[in-house]
This record gives structure tokens, sequence and C-alpha cells, in this order.
């Protein structure tokens, strides 16, 4: 029987709006890089009308990126997003030059222990920060979405994400305490991601023959958004629960104050309960933002980055388990 092709594309069409493909080909991506799969992300928190309902992240995976006398996780929340061809995701490029890093939240405030940071920040300022992005179809029409409601599922999610790898490092005494979970968001999208160029007038977009006249095509970005009233909200709603769930970390806190010693230390403070309180806040400041074609590459680049960094540790201290608890002694 011959096939039709109006047929055909329809149920193609509709096959691709649900996301499904996308999901599938990050997943086999994901996998080949050796990342655990963990399927749907699902959470709990306010809708539309403040009333607590159940949503979810397309996927979650985790990876070990070191065992060796330590271990260190990439913990990761993966939405996927599905764009017709042609479709364009635009970004205006941060305007400061004094650019905010923090891509990566980690739980080394709760151990005697801590890794380097430059060359994730170097990942970072390569990659480069932007705010404000809307949505170009082929056609011409333009929308203020883009990749909002994406980012919205993320935000909202990292700070759940954030007191599972809390619990996790609180509950082990393995590796002596050298054991850290570093986590991020990540939006996946088949649509172009473009930057505007720098130093652009608006006569240069009214004279602009073409897309490429003012914007420049990008294999991922870092977008950093300040939490609004209501996410900062549930944010901290999420950090009290943790920490009225867990009052002994205010002591173990403490006992890590008093190994964190050396010049390093001398201009910074020892994290206390409001550095936990805000790091809730702060991790749904940041997501990153990837055409699909570009994923293995950048995941590439940042695992690289991290595991750099990891060859800059610092042990203060051991954590060993007493009884039901836990004590950390400073290493001399």
């Amino acid at each position: 029987m011959e096939k039709k092709t109006t047929s055909n594309n329809k149920w193609k069409t509709g096959f691709f709006k649900t996301g499904l493909p996308l999901e599938y080909v990050t997943s086999n991506i994901l996998d080949n890089l050796g990342h655990s799969i963990f399927g749907e992300y699902p959470y709990i928190r306010p809708n539309e009308k403040n009333e607590l309902t159940e949503f979810s992240v397309d996927l979650r995976s985790y990876k070990c990126l070191d065992n060796d006398d330590r271990l260190i996780v990439l913990s990761m929340l993966i939405e996927c997003k599905y764009r017709q061809p042609g479709t364009s995701w635009i970004f205006s490029p941060y305007p400061n030059d004094i650019v905010p890093t923090g891509l990566i939240n980690s739980t080394e405030d709760l151990v005697p222990f801590r890794i380097g940071y430059n060359a994730v920040n170097q990942f970072e300022k390569e990659i480069g920060y932007c705010v404000n992005g809307i949505e170009l179809s082929n056609d011409g029409n333009g929308n203020t979405n883009g990749a909002k409601h994406g980012v919205f599922q993320l935000r909202f999610a990292m700070p759940h994400l954030l007191k599972n790898d809390l619990e996790s490092c609180l509950d082990r005494t393995s590796y002596n305490g050298k054991y850290i979970y570093l986590s991020c968001a990540i939006l996946v999208t088949t649509a172009d991601i473009r930057v505007i160029k720098k130093g652009l007038h608006l006569t240069n977009f009214m004279n602009a023959d073409d897309l490429d006249d003012v914007t420049e095509i990008k294999e991922a970005i870092i977008l950093n958004e300040t939490a609004g009233p209501q996410l900062q909200e549930f944010a901290d709603s999420i950090a009290n629960g943790f920490l009225n769930d867990h009052p002994e970390i205010e002591k173990r806190l403490l006992e890590i104050e008093k190994v964190l010693v050396g010049k390093e230390w001398e201009k910074r403070h020892a994290p206390d309960l409001d550095t936990i309180q805000r790091s809730f806040g702060y991790s749904t400041e940041r997501v990153l933002i990837v055409n699909y074609e570009f994923l293995e590459k950048t995941l590439l680049k940042l695992e690289n980055a991290i595991k750099k960094d990891i060859r800059e540790e610092k042990v203060y201290g051991n954590v060993l388990k007493e009884g039901k608890s836990f004590k950390i002694l400073k290493i001399n």
C-alpha cells in the first residue's frame, strides 16, 4: 500500500511536539557519558492558585567523577524542550564586566574538605552568561516565553535536589568525609541558541538584513536570573524544612569551623546556618541552556573542568562515626 506523505508528516510533527524523541536522545547521550538516568524527577511546589501541586523535571542523572580516596558526584536535573526547525532562542548578554559565577551547587559546606573552582569558573566564562530571552519562530513570529517554561520548572526543582544532596552528604562517613555532591540544572533544546552582539544601538537592529547581523550562534549559554519573591519564598521554605529536620547541622558546622585554617581562611568566613539557608536560593538562579547537538561536547568540557578542580583538593579534617553521631578530627 502506498504511504500517504501528509499522514506521515502529521504523526511525525505530533510525535516531536511531545518531546519524547528529544528526551530519548538526551538520555542516550547521558548514558554514553556514564551517567545513571533516573527518569522524571517529581517535586511539590505551589501552582498558579498557590496550591501545592506535583510537578516534574524530565530527567535526573548521577555520575561519580572521582572515587580515588574521595567521592565526587555530579548530580543534574535536565529538562528537554523541542522546537520546530528554524526556531531561535535569542538572549541578551550579561551587561556587566563582572560576571557572576556559580552554575555548580556544592555540598562541601558540610564537610572539612574543599576542591578547586578555577577550571569551572573558566568553563562558565567561556560559555557566557545571559539575561532575558525570547523565542523567534521561522515564520517571523516572536514571543517572550521562549525558554521560560523549561527554566521555570528547573528553578523550582533545584532546591529539592539540593536538599536531597545535602541529606546524602550528612548520612555518610565514606572516605572520611571527603564526599561532595555537585549539582546543576540543564535545559536541552532543538532551538538555535543566539546571543545579541555587544555594543549595538537600536539603529543596528533597524538596519539589519539578517539575524546574523545582530546575533551570534552559540552552542550553549548560562541564563542568570535572580529569584523573584515567590521563588525565593519557596526556596526559603525548603531550606527551613531541611534545617528543622536536621538540628545536628549547627554543631557540625561549628566543628568544621575549628578545622578550616590557613591563609585561605584569613579573609573568608566558615560556613554557618545562614550560608546553608542562602544556598537554596542561589541554586535557583542559573541554568545551563544547551543545543542538543552540542550536549555531549558541553558536558565533557564541564566534567573535565570539575576533574581538574578536584586535583586542587584541600583536606582540613576527617569525618568519623561516633555512635549515632559524627566527630570531626583536624588534620595535623
